[in-house]
């Protein structure tokens, strides 16, 4: 496991831009509205040639209501694991007095702290820091996180630090298969975070009834059925009418999570029903070519007499993607939940999965003796043979004497084959005819 480095600090004195920095990438939401980020986004980093996990998270405040009492809990548990600390403050605010609770509260955890003093626009003047070593803290940077000033002297001090603390080779012998990333998309509050929270076995996440809580895809590497995992939380997907910014920047970044995923565990609020909203939902996983896996969660929630309708109205809401799994669940009880990590297992094999080339020799043979296309004036085409070009999703080629003649129902009846002999649970199959030169 990398050594990790917690980025703290009231809201909005910079740390997702920080954050965002030294990943290179814009993974955290940066609005100038104070408690925009409110769980920890985490990024694996590599710096001269030490690597180690960096935690962007929510901003630490006095404020007693329940959403900021999560967030200061959820930081607390980030700051108890951290090798070094990164606490961010305000140059242009200067020294708070909650700077000074935050300072003596780290200081009493004895960790290994550096001062960021941020939103410093002139290079000439990052050395005008002499006011923020009342916190105590020996290590002081002056830094502007918006134009990049300071910030690689401070990355030069986390990896001094870790260096000598923790032997931490950069990875590069390629040895290793990279981890599943498996996403959990779904409307606002389906129970996405308390899904993860159960299979991280501690409340990681923050949890509330409130749709929104989540905003940024939040990332925890796990190891389930002996398959490495990176588990990775989204914001809910909302229709795109209306809606506050933040809200329509959380949709794109979980849009962008979905693009990026190996398999999207679509979560449906069992207790509501599945709706058309889910159904297109299913539809762009699809179409992104990801494998899916549906959990109705909230199971726990679903009277025992109406059980039977609600699965039987779900197949059919779902009825145009009939090799997905769907699997009833409760993130709160657990119920489902090994069943619905089972699935996920099998649909990562059939992702991945290459049929060998004498087994797709047969089927195909078989098939031409089933079923040979025939064009509209009533000519047999020819199909010549057949290649498996891709995986992740599986695509498959079949080289034909006439690409025009071949009717779209034809094409359904080649991936329902397909699917009938090799399986392909929860994948997209494709199939796509060229002509033969």
């Amino acid at each position: 496991m990398n050594p990790l480095v917690a980025i703290v600090g009231r809201p909005n004195v910079g740390k997702s831009r920080l954050f965002n920095r030294i990943a290179s990438k814009k993974r955290s939401i940066v609005l100038d509205l104070q408690g925009t980020t409110r769980d920890a986004i985490y990024e694996t980093v590599e710096w001269e040639r030490t690597e180690f996990d960096i935690v962007d998270t929510g901003g630490l405040t006095d404020e007693r209501n329940n959403i900021h009492e999560r967030i200061n809990r959820r930081v607390e548990a980030v700051v108890a694991q951290a090798t070094v600390v990164i606490m961010v403050c305000d140059y242009t605010a200067g020294v708070t007095p909650y700077d000074l609770d935050i300072s003596r509260w780290l200081r009493k955890l004895d960790r290994h702290v550096l001062l960021a003093v941020n939103k410093i626009d002139s290079p000439a003047v990052l050395s005008d820091v002499g006011e923020f070593h009342q916190l105590g803290f020996g290590d002081v940077f002056g830094a502007s996180a918006e134009h990049g000033y300071g910030v690689d002297r401070i990355m030069d001090a986390v990896a001094d630090y870790v260096r000598a603390h923790h032997a931490t080779p950069a990875h590069g012998d390629g040895g290793t298969a990279p981890p599943l990333r498996l996403v959990f998309a779904g409307k606002p509050n389906t129970g996405k975070s308390s899904m993860i929270n159960y299979l991280m076995g501690s409340d990681i996440m923050i949890v509330d009834d409130q749709p929104g809580t989540t905003r940024d895809p939040v990332t925890f590497q796990i190891e389930i059925n002996k398959r490495s995992m990176l588990l990775i939380d989204t914001a809910g997907l909302k229709k795109r009418a209306g809606g506050s910014r933040i809200e329509a920047m959380a949709g794109m970044k979980s849009e962008d999570m979905i693009n990026r995923a190996d398999i999207v565990v679509l979560m449906v609020d069992a207790s509501a029903g599945a709706t058309g909203h889910d159904k297109r939902l299913v539809d762009m996983v699809q179409s992104r070519g990801k494998g899916c896996a549906i959990a109705m969660n909230k199971w726990d929630l679903v009277a025992d007499r109406d059980r039977r309708r609600l699965i039987g109205e779900t197949s059919r809401t779902f009825g145009f993607v009939p090799y997905i799994p769907v699997v009833p669940t409760s993130a709160v009880t657990g119920q489902g939940v090994k069943k619905l990590m089972d699935e996920v297992v099998r649909i990562s094999d059939a992702y991945a999965h290459r049929v060998p080339t004498p087994e797709l020799n047969k089927f195909f043979g078989r098939l031409l003796g089933e079923h040979q296309p025939v064009s509209s004036d009533g000519k047999l085409i020819r199909l010549y043979y057949l290649v498996q070009v891709a995986v992740r999703p599986p695509v498959f080629v079949i080289f034909t004497n006439s690409v025009k003649g071949i009717k779209e129902n034809y094409s359904r009846f080649i991936v329902s084959r397909i699917r009938d002999v090799f399986g392909f649970t929860g994948v997209p199959v494709k199939v796509i005819f060229r002509s033969k030169r």
